[in-house]
């Protein structure tokens, strides 16, 4: 009799903690996929970005690869400007994005894959927007 009941059991508990493993391994899955922010925008140095807040939409369609790279404009790291909102890089991201604009090719919009990491975005990958 108790090896019956083991065995029923066994046969209603084993598949339902496998359909729990499942729904919480996607579930994860969708966190983690959510976390993660694909923005198209513009870069701009935090130096002209602060400099130019009244009419920053304005500015950034002027701004320049140059100016971005200056040494004063690059040592205050870069931001994104993406849907009328500013997003700040942190200090490795910034790094990743100064070395992205010092390659021939490279322009000022973009897109990027990065995680919000309290005020500040964690840059994953930057590329030519198109």
């Amino acid at each position: 009799m108790k090896k019956l009941t083991l065995v029923t059991i066994s046969f209603f508990l084993v598949p339902g903690l496998l359909f729990a493993e499942g729904a919480t391994t996607r579930a994860s899955k969708k966190v983690k996929q959510a976390e993660v922010l694909v923005l198209k925008g513009d870069i701009i140095d935090n130096m002209c970005a602060d400099r130019n807040t009244a009419d920053l939409a304005g500015f950034i369609t002027k701004h320049t690869k140059e100016c971005a790279l200056k040494p004063s404009c690059a040592a205050s790291g870069y931001s994104i400007f993406s849907k009328g909102r500013l997003y700040q890089f942190d200090k490795p991201g910034s790094r990743k994005v100064e070395t992205f604009l010092r390659k021939e090719r490279s322009k000022l919009q973009v897109t990027v894959k990065a995680k919000k990491n309290g005020d500040l975005l964690e840059l994953y990958s930057i590329g030519n927007g198109k």
